[in-house]
Parts: structure tokens; C-alpha cells; sequence
């Protein structure tokens, strides 16, 4: 992946330009105007002919320049020859030269720039120019610029201040992890996704195309959504029918090659046959007890002997050079008077990396959006979104199978000659062969429906009040079957074959020794499990504007409940491996078991926006959150609020008049408490499991009964985290550069982890979360733009740089007899490491430095620190 880096030394060089082209502009404007000849005048409005102030009017090429007044209204000395620019913020730059004119009027339209962008916030929309939180944007043209096969992998360097990382390449596995300005946590550090309102929804369950934007708050603009916000806030939307468009049909398809783009060099077989024999030289093995002579070194080399002396390349022995990858996608959009309307459906197929490979996955996608306007006050919309995943994996995971590539010997055969398997390393993982499904397979189904039922309702007799309420009901159903069987591997008897009179080239099939590996007997174990999510909301908005002043205010209502159950089955000892059903299994041994989740949620909430000429920009959000997680006497409730201010520097008169180059410039900061409560629930009541390990009275038999899981803890609550933000965004010379920058810091309070370093494990004791844990978090981010073009060919380049540290302020650790061991203080992750500074060379270097006992020549010098 190429990644876009600016060095600190340009970022430094920046502002000293600006500083030298302000006074560079304000010298020019200083300038004699007096060989200027002619005096135009007009009048500048919109599209809707209201009258614009404030418009930039500048003589191309020259430092003079002026503005509209109140009534739109100008006047500037200008040449015979000149070309007169207009300009302002978020419409289209005229340029109208002079011709003999002496009046002319403009009107100007507002021009396609990312300030008018409408931009997805929590439970709204605001224009991008009022929006003062810490929030980007990826629009649908962006996420399907390059074919990929989870919406989380399309994410990937577009946004500032996000890692994500893809750490599987397994088909359906393949889900990219999202972290938003770093590690803030020592628990679960992920971000809450909300697709279209909803939240906790699967971000990789969505077909690509379907999506119209993602827009992630990275700071206290996440604090809407309280409790579980504190991690960061992806918000997906989804393309819905538009207004005033006409029936359109659109249909597209890839079909892509995808292949390994880096593996490990590995050691062919006469060089790790030579590495051999010189370490077992250094430790003074003779020549006759080492595990390769210089004659088998030889005959690694030359590949004539391949039933003795195999030189495998695992990875060329196992991998498929290329692999398909195929989309389609047909999409069906369009509005009449009454009804607006989105309905598609999109195809996703994958295959596995290995040859021969038994891997695949195959998704179904199908969406379908209704949105009436029953009258001038009332509208209902509809949407439908379902999804059918199918996966077919061998019983030994992907990951194993790459280990073992990387284990496996390059003297030890993957395929004898004669077609069959080689042996192993350990666990029977030939990957060859464990890739396949002559291992057995790993079969599953899941099927989604996402459904949202919503009306919006413009009260009549109060105006600017809309009432809103939306009902979703998600179904999420899956099966998988997994079935285990042995396979057979082969081992070459050498002494035998040697002794036959083989040299290694003849054929040594009879002295082929086969081996079951795997199980010992079929298995099969059936899974099936079904999960239901109900969420309700109730909003009122409202918005008014007077004068100056715009202010929008809504009050909401959310309630959401989470219901999972599952069960498994297993059987051993089938009658035959052709028949993997649970009825063909042997009654010697077999269980099942069920499971049962829940999860529920009562919110109130709401937010108080107010800008002044867009110039002076506040916003307020309050969260009260109710969650079964916690005790209801103790820690059930939380409180969540946060303060967002804004200044659009650029508007002032001062700015337009002395800094013309900057065409948008506003400053913004935020603060907010968000919460975070992504642990296992009902850690406050008392856990039971049933147990089949008593005796009563004085027989032998065991009888059922209850053993407690783990200890309570009453008081478990919400991790807390304090949110700073502040930083610029900025666009110049004529909108075309952007540059946006933002520094934050979040300080974590009651993380919730075990004190297992307190308790000693002898006791037995399983511990509960405890609000103990402190953690900071701080860092900045840096995105830079260029954008260009005319009307037919636009092109743009966006670069970012991200930088995030933490460090643990307080956790549960044990004491340690030195202060340089302590992990607090230091980062997550941080590990008491060893420094290696370089390799002994000989015996008197040995002598002349610090080392530890016995080192020899060869050995790794380690850093010596006191």
C-alpha cells in the first residue's frame, strides 16, 4: 500500500509563507492606483436574486480590489483591458472582463465544493461549513474506486486519524479492524458503527455500492451517542431514491485476479541443509553424527535425487499464483410525484489462495427503499435491506495452513513423486493436503435482513417542528456444519529404500509408509444460532432562523433490545465419511449444548446547535444513557455531555479585506464525556453453571448441580473518557489546496479490567471488571488536498498523516524490584525487551564487554545499561 507522507520540514515551511504573502498582498494593495482610468459599478447577486455582501472583487493580476456592500453593491477602478474576479465563499469564481462596460451586475452560483457538501452527523445533517467536530467524510464515488470485498477494506488511507487493518486474507474473513485515533483502552477499543440511524450494525455485511457515504466523529461530536461512543463513531449511509430524478438503471461488474503480494524468503534445501551443519559445527557436533553431510548437500543442490534429497518451496508447492475475485451489481433508482425508490442487488464471489483449495465465499445482497410523501406534511419511507452469506472452508483454518508453509522443511517432500502427500511436522498439517477438503469441511450459511419502518411529520400548526419516528427490526440467522475426518500422510522408509539398492531416483513407492493424521474417527459438529435487534426512536426538530441567526434544536427518545440464542451438536464414530449428517453418528459419543444472550437499552438525548452569520458557530449535546449491562442500583445510569464552538475566521471583514489568498479559514474545539461500556454483561449478579462433579451420600455416582462462575462486583459502571479537541480547516488559492489539521488528547478514567496481578492465582479465584484503570491518549492529524479542473475533468489528490500515543496512567500490576520494569507509564503493548547491539566477532571482543555467561563468539551482544 502506498501511503502519502509530508516531511515535518514543509509543514514548517508552510506558515512562513503565509505570513510572507499577507504582507506581500497588503503591500500591493498599497500600491497607486492612479494609472487605473475607469470607474465600473454593479450589483451581485444570487441565482434567487437576493443580494450578496461581502463578495471578493479583485482586477486579475493586480492589487486592486474590493468588496460588496450590504445591497450587493460595488465599485472599482479598473482598466480598458482588465478582467475583473469575483469571488466568495462556496459559489463559482467569475472572471467578466471589462469590454467597454461601465455596469455590470453578476449573478453568482453556488459551486460544487466540499464547503457545501451536506455532511452525516449523529441523528442529522449539517453543511460541511457549519460542521465544527472532528469529522471526515468518504463519499460513494471514493469507496468504489477500487473493487473490494468488504466496505471496511474501501476505508483503508482515506481517513485521517483511522487505522485499519486487514490481518486475514481469507475469503469472508477478510474484514478489515477499524481503530479511530488509537489504543485508548486496555479493554475493547472498537468504534460503534450506525447504519442508517441504527447502531451495531455489520459494516461488512453492506454491498459497497449501496452505500452513498461514511462519515466517522473522532471526537465530542461522537458524544450523541454516549455510552458506547468513547472508541469513535462510524456512521453509514445508505443511497435512497432522489427527488427529480428520472428512472435510471445502472449496472457494474469486475472480475480481479488477487495474489499473495509478499511472502517470506524462505531457505531452499541445500542452503538450510548448509545452515544446519554449521550450527550443529558450532556446537560441536562431528562430522559424522550431523544431520546432513556434504554429500547430501550436493544432491539437495542438484534436484536429480528427489525421493532422498526433495528441494520443496512450500509456498510455489501449496499457493495458487492468482485467485478470482468477481462482482456484479444492478441498481434500480428513480422518484415519481409521490414515491422515491432504490431497489439492488449486488453478487460478491472469492476464492482461496491455496491450489486445489477448497475455500470460497459467496454474498447476496438486495436492498430495497420506499419513500412516500403522502401529503405536504407527512412521509413514510420503507427500507429493506437483506443479505445471504455462504462459506466453504476445510476443517484446518487458513492460518494453520500458512504456518505450516512456513514450518515445513525444503528437504521434506510436499508430493513424492508418485502423487502422494509428504509427511508433516507436527499435527498432520501437510498444507497441501490440509487446505482441501480431504480433511473433511467447515460449511456455513448466515442470513441478514435489515428492516426500517420510518414517518416524518412537519407539524401544521407549528412551524419549523418536524416529529420523527422510526421503528428497525434486524434478524441475523446462521448455521455452520463442521465434519473432521483423518487423512493419510507418507513417509519414505530410507534405510529400507537405501538399502534395496535405491540411490534416491528410483521409484520408492513400496517403501512408502502411510499414517493417519487428524482425528481419530469422523466428527461432526452442527451450529445454529439466531439473533433479533429491536430499535425505536422518537425525535422532535426543530429549526429557526431570524435575522443573523440560525438555531436547530432536536430532543429524542431510543430504546433498543438484543436477543441471541444458539445451539451446537456433536457426533463421533460415523458410519461413513459420505454421510455428515448427526443421524449417521455413533451414540458413544455425542453432546450438545445451548446458549442465550441479551442486551437492552434506554436512551434520552438531545442537541442545541447556533451559529451567527456561519461566522460563530456553538453546539451542546446531552446523552442520559440506562443499560442492563449494569447494576440498577449502582451503575445502570450515565450521564454524557459535550460542547462543541467554532469561529469561520474567514468571514470577518478584517480577513477578507488583508488575507484574500486564504479563501476559508475556520478554527474549531470540543469537548465532551463519552462512555464506553464493551464488556461482558451482568457482571453484578451471581453466575452459575451446571456441573456434573458431585457425589452425595455414600455411592459413586455424580450428580448435577450448580457451581458459581467467578466473583461479582455490585458497582461495575461505564468507562469514562474526557475529550479534547481542537484544530483549523482551511482552503487557498481559490479553493483549489486544502489543509485541515487537529490536535487531540483523551484521558480514560474507570477502565474496566481484572486485578489478577492483586489476587494470587492459587486462590482460584475468576475475577470481575473494576473501574480501575487510567489511561492517556494524545496526538494530531494532518490531511492535505488539491483540487482541480473544469467542467468535464476534475482531478484531485489528498494526502494524510496521523500520529497517536498513549501511556498507562494506572492499572493492576504487581510490585517490581526495579522502577524501570514498571509497566505504568509506558505505552500498551510496551514488552521488557533485551537490546541487541550487535554479534561477537571474536574471543577478545567477548572479553572486552559486558555479556552473559558462556557467550562465544557468534553470540549476540546485549545492551549493557547500568
Amino acid at each position: 500500500m502506498k501511503r502519502v507522507l509530508f516531511s515535518s520540514k514543509a509543514l514548517l515551511c508552510l506558515p512562513l509563507l503565509v505570513i510572507s504573502s499577507f504582507f506581500s498582498q497588503s503591500n500591493l494593495l498599497a500600491q497607486n492606483t492612479s494609472t487605473l482610468n475607469k470607474i465600473v459599478t454593479g450589483v451581485v447577486t444570487d441565482v434567487n436574486n437576493v443580494a450578496i455582501p461581502g463578495v471578493n472583487i479583485l482586477v486579475k493580476g493586480e492589487s486592486t480590489g474590493t468588496f460588496s456592500d450590504k445591497a450587493g453593491k460595488y465599485s472599482i477602478s479598473v482598466k480598458e483591458s482588465s478582467i475583473v474576479v469575483f469571488s466568495f465563499i462556496g459559489l463559482k469564481t467569475k472572471e467578466v472582463p471589462i469590454s467597454g462596460q461601465s455596469t455590470i451586475n453578476i449573478t453568482m452560483e453556488d459551486e460544487n465544493t466540499t464547503l457545501n457538501e451536506i455532511v452525516v452527523v449523529g441523528y442529522g445533517t449539517q453543511k460541511k461549513v457549519n460542521v465544527i467536530g472532528s469529522v471526515v467524510t468518504v463519499s460513494s464515488k471514493e469507496l468504489t474506486a477500487s473493487p473490494v470485498s468488504n466496505l471496511s477494506n474501501a476505508l483503508s488511507g482515506r481517513l485521517p486519524g483511522a487505522v485499519i487493518q486487514q490481518s486475514n486474507g481469507e475469503p469472508g474473513k477478510d474484514g478489515a479492524s477499524i481503530l479511530i485515533r488509537g489504543l485508548s483502552t486496555m479493554g475493547n477499543n472498537e468504534p460503534l458503527v450506525v447504519i442508517d440511524g441504527i447502531p451495531g450494525r455489520d459494516i461488512n455485511s453492506l454491498n459497497v455500492n449501496d452505500v452513498e457515504s461514511i462519515s466517522i466523529l473522532k471526537d465530542a461530536s461522537a458524544g450523541i451517542y454516549g455510552s458506547r461512543a468513547a472508541n469513535g463513531v462510524i456512521l453509514v449511509t445508505t443511497k435512497h431514491g432522489k427527488d427529480g430524478v428520472p428512472v435510471a438503471v445502472n449496472y457494474s461488474f469486475y472480475q480481479g485476479l488477487l495474489s499473495p503480494t509478499q511472502l517470506p524468503k524462505m531457505a531452499d534445501a541445500s542452503t538450510y541443509a548448509s545452515m544446519i551443519r554449521e550450527m550443529q559445527g558450532y556446537n560441536g557436533v562431528t562430522e559424522t553424527n550431523m544431520s546432513y553431510s556434504l554429500d547430501d548437500v550436493d544432491k539437495f543442490k542438484s534436484g536429480q535425487f528427489p525421493w532422498t534429497h526433495p528441494n520443496t518451496n512450500w509456498f510455489d508447492a501449496s499457493l495458487a499464483q492468482f485467485s478470482q475475485t468477481r462482482n456484479h451489481n444492478l441498481s434500480v433508482n428513480g422518484a415519481s410525484k409521490v414515491v422515491n425508490y432504490y431497489v439492488s442487488f449486488g453478487s460478491q464471489y472469492d476464492e482461496g489462495i491455496f491450489k486445489k483449495s477448497s475455500t470460497s465465499f459467496n454474498r447476496y445482497n438486495l436492498k430495497t427503499t420506499l419513500d412516500a410523501k403522502v401529503n405536504e406534511f407527512l412521509t413514510l419511507g420503507l427500507d429493506i435491506n437483506g443479505a445471504q452469506e455462504n462459506s466453504v472452508y476445510p476443517s484446518v483454518d487458513a492460518g494453520f495452513n500458512f504456518d505450516a508453509a512456513v514450518k515445513s522443511l525444503p528437504t521434506s517432500p510436499a508430493i513424492y513423486p508418485n502423487g502422494l502427500p509428504g509427511p508433516d511436522i507436527a499435527y498432520g498439517q501437510n498444507p497441501v493436503v490440509t487446505s482441501t477438503d480431504q480433511t473433511g469441511f467447515n460449511d456455513g450459511k448466515r442470513y441478514r435482513v435489515n428492516s426500517i419502518l420510518n414517518a416524518s411529520l412537519k407539524v401544521p400548526f407549528i412551524k419549523n417542528l418536524v416529529l420523527s419516528s422510526y421503528y428497525a427490526y434486524d434478524v441475523n440467522l446462521g448455521q455452520r456444519k463442521l465434519f473432521q475426518k483423518p487423512w493419510t500422510l507418507y513417509q519414505l522408509d530410507v534405510p529400507a529404500y537405501l538399502a534395496a539398492g535405491n540411490t534416491g531416483i528410483e521409484d520408492g513407492s513400496a517403501f512408502l509408509i502411510g499414517t493417519l493424521k487428524g482425528t481419530s474417527e469422523p466428527s461432526l459438529r452442527n451450529f445454529y444460532d439466531d439473533a433479533q435487534t429491536k430499535t425505536f426512536n422518537l425525535k422532535a426538530d426543530y429549526t429557526k432562523a431570524f435575522g443573523n441567526h440560525d438555531i436547530s434544536a432536536f430532543v429524542a427518545y431510543e430504546s433498543s433490545k438484543y436477543d441471541s440464542k444458539g445451539i451446537d451438536a456433536f457426533r463421533r464414530y460415523f458410519i461413513s465419511d459420505q454421510l455428515p449428517y448427526l443421524f449417521a453418528g455413533g451414540d458413544a459419543e455425542k453432546n450438545n449444548s445451548e446458549f442465550v444472550n441479551l442486551d437492552s437499552r434506554i436512551n434520552y438525548f438531545g442537541r442545541l446547535s447556533y451559529n451567527f452569520k456561519e461566522t460563530y458557530l456553538f453546539q451542546f449535546s446531552f446523552r442520559r444513557d440506562g443499560s442492563i449491562r449494569f447494576s440498577k442500583e449502582n451503575g445502570r445510569w450515565g450521564n454524557f455531555p459535550s460542547l462543541l464552538a467554532g469561529w469561520n475566521i474567514s468571514n470577518e471583514e478584517f480577513w477578507k479585506k488583508n488575507v484574500r489568498f486564504i479563501n476559508f479559514f475556520k478554527l474549531r474545539a470540543s469537548w465532551g464525556q463519552l462512555g464506553n461500556d464493551l464488556v461482558a454483561p451482568f457482571q453484578y449478579l451471581s453466575s452459575y453453571s451446571l456441573s456434573n462433579g458431585y457425589v452425595l451420600g455414600s455411592g459413586r455416582n455424580y450428580s448435577t448441580g450448580l457451581s458459581q462462575i467467578g466473583a461479582t462486583n455490585p458497582n461495575i459502571t461505564w468507562e469514562v473518557a474526557n475529550v479534547y479537541n481542537a484544530g483549523f480547516e482551511s482552503t487557498f488559492l481559490d479553493n483549489k489546496i486544502s489543509l485541515n489539521t487537529d490536535f487531540f488528547f483523551q484521558r480514560r478514567n474507570n477502565i474496566l479490567v481484572k486485578k489478577n496481578a492483586s489476587v494470587p492465582d492459587f486462590t482460584g479465584i475468576q475475577l470481575p471488571d473494576e473501574n480501575f484503570g487510567i489511561v492517556d491518549n494524545k496526538g494530531f492529524e494532518v490531511e492535505l488536498g488539491y483540487r482541480d479542473g473544469g467542467k468535464d475533468f476534475t482531478y484531485s489528490f489528498n494526502g494524510n498523516v496521523s500520529f497517536a500515543r498513549n501511556k498507562v496512567i494506572e492499572f493492576d500490576e504487581p510490585e517490581r524490584q526495579v522502577a524501570w520494569q514498571v509497566q505504568t507509564g509506558q505505552p500498551q503493548g510496551a514488552e521488557l525487551l533485551y537490546k541487541a547491539i550487535g554479534i561477537f566477532r571474536d574471543e577478545q571482543q567477548v572479553t572486552s564487554v559486558p555479556h552473559v555467561e558462556g557467550a562465544r563468539p557468534g553470540d549476540i551482544i546485549i545492551q549493557d545499561y547500568d
